[in-house]
């Protein structure tokens, strides 16, 4: 019997399945779906926030690898690792473009149901940028980051632009990556707990 190729929706109800039981239990964990970045530029399929963004990228079969290019790059801005999740037609395209950090899952299909493969593990990304970290933060959540390190003073009535640009100079990317991952962890409305 053919087994037909999973759509990105069988896929993705699949990978967060198994991401909720990896992480169910840790109430320090969410498990986001369709996560804006870059201001809304590109969305992550789904993505796990802890100690650190880990993003995942659907590629179904009958998916086109169109944008991919461009996901990678602004992906690459945020994320702490990524992971491609793809189907076998579209596996060594795609896996040729990505950088060396992010990881690759293979989608198989047994009966119909998706299943997964490990083929490359995620690592941790050298080339996020903290100012496209820094505008996941509302304003209030900008102000109050300045606020705890004495940094606010002159600046809080001032455009968000210029809010950004004060986290950036002054405070270090693992500080503004930690409060963005407060915040998306406070945000979300499904975590990841059974």
């Amino acid at each position: 019997m053919t087994s037909i190729s999973p759509s990105d929706t069988d896929i993705r109800a699949a990978l967060r399945k198994k991401l909720t039981l990896t992480y169910g239990g840790h109430p320090e964990t969410a498990v986001l779906d369709e996560l804006g970045v870059c201001r809304g530029e590109v969305r992550v399929d789904v993505a796990v926030v802890n100690g650190k963004i880990h993003g995942y990228e659907i590629k179904s079969d009958r998916d086109s690898l169109r944008r991919l290019a461009g996901q990678i790059d602004l992906y690459g801005k945020v994320l702490d690792q990524a992971t491609l999740v793809a189907g076998e037609r579209h596996l060594d395209t795609a896996a040729a473009m990505l950088p060396e950090w992010w990881g690759v899952l293979l989608v198989k299909s047994t009966n119909n149901c998706p299943h997964f493969e490990t083929v490359r593990r995620a690592r941790i990304n050298p080339t996020r940028d903290a100012r496209a970290l820094v505008e996941f933060l509302w304003l209030e959540d900008s102000i109050a980051l300045l606020e705890r390190h004495g940094l606010d003073r002159g600046v809080r009535t001032k455009p968000r632009r210029v809010i950004w640009d004060r986290i950036c100079e002054n405070i270090e990317i693992e500080v503004i990556a930690a409060a963005v991952r407060e915040k998306l962890k406070s945000k979300a409305t499904l975590p990841a707990h059974p």
